[in-house]
């Protein structure tokens, strides 16, 4: 039997701010200002993050995580860290081809 590669992911989900309406469905819709999609961490009622383990094989696409900075940009956040500090961030779904129509094809 061949064995099983399981990964552990951080649960994020879609910030309901900006929505469409897709033939009589409401969907989630990029920010107006920039295209992307706006995430916020999935927490549990006690605030901590949420996360799961999954197979790889289980797995459709991997995205890219870009952090909200805001008006200013935290002094501690570097390339390291960012995906600990930060709690809400774009879905750049610029990165490849793929993500882009995957993301944008209702549009």
């Amino acid at each position: 039997m061949k064995p099983q590669i399981f990964l552990y992911a951080k649960l994020f989900k879609f910030l309901p701010t900006y929505k469409a309406d897709v033939s009589g469905v409401d969907v989630f819709a990029p920010t107006p200002d920039i295209d992307m999609f706006l995430l916020h961490r999935h927490l549990r009622t006690n605030g901590t993050r949420m996360g799961d383990i999954t197979r790889l094989v289980d797995v459709r696409e991997v995205v890219e995580l870009v952090p909200c900075y805001g008006a200013k940009m935290d002094e501690d956040l570097n390339l390291d860290i960012s995906l600990e500090l930060a709690d809400s961030f774009y879905m750049n779904n610029f990165a490849d081809k793929e993500t882009f129509h995957a993301t944008l094809s209702y549009q």
